[in-house]
């Protein structure tokens, strides 16, 4: 009796004993999720990624690696004695929110980030006993300016308008819009991506005496965003102005031969009529200089104080040539003594302004903006980081001027350049200004007053502003 009531005890205590042993096996053995689908963050912003274990076991004691396999990358890694080590590209950059560690939630911020930061991440956790894993997707977004829009004349059957903006990730689209809300086919449209990794687009449609005068220009981003839209309505009379004008002309050159009191009559009201038509114009989100930025160039003429002793200037101050012969001229403080630029006499701290060079096909030659606070004096490099946003062509190849001289690839070689500045939207673009095809587009952040900028370091090559 007493050797059965032994061997019921001692099986009690072995069935005891395998139950513990099966559930702290069941203890060590965990899932590790992550969300489904991709994760969206803002370029130069913070994220924070999470993975979580099922069952909610505590991670304190556990091994956690936050890594990219595929560019063999540790990101973080926590120890289970509570030191951890950040990968060198995420110094200062990543955190593991260990206060969420105890309830199994396994945390990653990431901050400043940059494109680079876009793509595949691993959470790993291992105990002593059990490991396992899960994947998520980082992708990364920026919104860019305000759509720009610029009407210029079309061969003398329409109006061209072209939409612009720049500074957006990933790469967006553009579309236009009549009154109806129907999509228009638009003439031509190209995207350019600038040397920090964000997109530029620019689109031109063409408008005849035929067409809606209410337009829309709609930016659609690449990534969950909302989308930017800049509209115009245009009167009648300047959707007839280019088809009538070389008839107009003609008649107003026969009235000058005939009656020269009539002609100015008639040139008079003439003036009156574009008055009148420009207040018809309107942009529908109402900035307030959008008739003097595109209908009315800037009348940018060049600073002889700033002028280097190998430049010449021409009287009106709105040409400039490389004479090869260092001149005496006074030692302005403003002036350049080692590069042979010189900047416009005009500074800009706000609104848009563009302005027409006319350019050689050959030579060595610079245009754009450049700070007023940038450096004129001894040797330097010119680049955005130092204050200047220009193109130039050198050896028969167009650049961006950059660190790294970025090529430019324009359709054909231009004979004018159009430089366009928006302050406030932080963009400076370049036009052929024939066919207003956009050859290249900075995105920037200008900190006080900029003016229009000109490099000729060949000898012989010459610059001329557009009256």
């Amino acid at each position: 009796m007493l050797g059965a009531r032994h061997t019921q005890a001692r099986a009690a205590l072995l069935t005891a004993i395998l139950l513990l042993e099966f559930q702290l096996a069941a203890a060590e053995s965990f899932q590790v999720l992550a969300p489904p689908g991709p994760l969206s963050a803002p370029l130069g912003g913070t994220v924070e990624l999470r993975c979580h274990l099922s069952p909610a076991l505590s991670a304190q004691d556990m091994q956690v690696m936050w890594s990219r396999p595929q560019l063999g990358q540790d990101v973080l890694v926590y120890r289970p004695d509570g030191s951890e080590a950040q990968g060198v590209a995420y110094q200062g950059r990543a955190e593991l929110l260990r206060e969420e560690m105890p309830s199994g939630s396994l945390a990653l911020r990431l901050r400043n980030l940059t494109l680079q930061d876009e793509g595949r991440y691993l959470c790993d956790v291992q105990s002593d006993t059990f490991f396992n894993h899960a994947t998520l997707e980082l992708r990364l977004m920026r919104s860019g300016s305000d759509p720009q829009l610029h009407i210029d004349a079309y061969e003398n059957k329409g109006l061209s308008v072209t939409c612009l903006s720049a500074g957006w990730y990933p790469e967006p689209s553009v579309h236009w819009k009549n009154s109806h809300g129907e999509i228009q086919s638009p003439g031509s449209a190209r995207t350019q991506r600038s040397e920090d990794g964000l997109f530029s687009i620019s689109s031109s449609i063409v408008l005849t005496d035929h067409s809606d005068p209410e337009l829309t220009c709609v930016i659609r981003p690449g990534s969950p965003s909302p989308e930017k839209v800049s509209a115009i309505l245009i009167s009648d009379v300047f959707l007839r102005k280019g088809s009538v004008w070389p008839v107009l002309l003609y008649v107003i050159l026969l009235i000058c031969l005939c009656l020269v009191g009539l002609a100015a009559s008639l040139m008079w009201r003439i003036r009156r009529e574009k008055g009148d038509m420009n207040a018809t114009l309107r942009d529908r989100r109402g900035r307030p200089s959008w008739k003097e930025a595109f209908l009315r160039a800037a009348n940018v003429t060049l600073d002889p104080k700033t002028a280097h002793a190998s430049l010449e200037l021409s009287p009106d101050r709105k040409g400039l040539w490389n004479t090869g012969t260092r001149q005496a001229p006074p030692d302005e403080p403003e002036r350049y003594d080692m590069y042979p630029c010189v900047l416009g006499a005009q500074g800009y701290g706000s609104g848009t302004h563009y302005w027409d060079v006319e350019v050689p096909g050959t030579g060595g030659w610079a245009l754009g903006v450049t700070r007023a606070s940038a450096g004129r004096k001894g040797w330097f490099h010119f680049s955005p980081e130092q204050g200047t946003w220009a193109i130039q062509l050198s050896v028969g190849q167009y650049r961006a001027v950059t660190a790294e001289w970025d090529p430019l690839h324009p359709s054909q070689s231009p004979g004018r350049i159009r430089v366009y500045l928006d302050y406030e939207g932080g963009v400076v673009g370049f036009y052929d200004a024939d066919t207003m095809a956009l050859i290249h587009a900075f995105t920037a952040s200008f900190g006080g007053k900029v003016h229009p900028f000109f490099w000729l370091w060949s000898v012989g090559t010459s610059l001329r502003l557009c009256s």
